[in-house]
């Protein structure tokens, strides 16, 4: 199987057509953060880029801070964290690395649920270094189905706040019986885009 990278250009307009669903969940094959490079200490103004999430595959959960009970499961070679009901799993992730005219984020993650139908919310705030001192930018909510992954998609604008800026990543299980799972969380900035608000 040949697998194409998207160009520059083709990312930029990937990123426009998400920044168009702001503040909703989308599924389905969209193109993967992974192609894209990793953010740089260095300002470049014409760059998208992915910022530094650790763990985002949940090898383990250190990075995260779990409030609730928030434990790692594994299926077929691939890590997961698994939610209880009323738990939530959060990072703050470092952003500094645009001029600050603006920037969106993008956050995308897949989910699922253990063995019944349950509710995802996603929210992301921009931050200090250790997720404090908040200010809210975007969140979304979704419904995590038994047996397939379901890819989550929120892109927000960023705002301006004290350096260093970190965006905050919250990812938590809204309501249902069942544990819901996730895995590969990454976060993308870019300054070429701006998410649109539909509200």
């Amino acid at each position: 199987m040949n697998t194409r990278y998207p160009s520059s250009l083709a990312m930029r307009a990937a990123a426009v057509c998400a920044c168009l669903f702001a503040g909703q969940a989308l599924g389905g094959n969209m193109p993967s953060p992974s192609h894209l490079p990793a953010c740089h200490s260095y300002i470049d103004a014409d760059t998208t880029c992915r910022l530094p999430v650790k763990n985002g595959d949940f090898a383990s959960l250190a990075g995260w801070e779990a409030l609730g009970h928030a434990a790692l499961g594994g299926e077929g070679g691939k890590a997961y964290a698994s939610l209880s009901r009323g738990a939530s799993i959060q990072q703050p992730v470092y952003a500094m690395f645009y001029k600050w005219d603006g920037a969106a984020y993008a956050l995308r993650f897949r989910v699922r649920a253990e063995s019944s139908d349950a509710e995802v919310d996603a929210s992301l705030y921009m931050s200090d270094s250790v997720g404090r001192n908040t200010t809210y930018i975007g969140s979304v909510k979704t419904v995590a189905t038994t047996g397939a992954w379901r890819v989550v998609e929120l892109v927000a604008n960023g705002v301006q706040v004290p350096a260093p800026a970190h965006v905050l990543v919250s990812i938590s299980h809204g309501g249902g019986d069942s544990a819901v799972q996730v895995t590969d969380v990454t976060l993308v900035e870019s300054s070429q885009a701006e998410a649109v608000n539909l509200r």
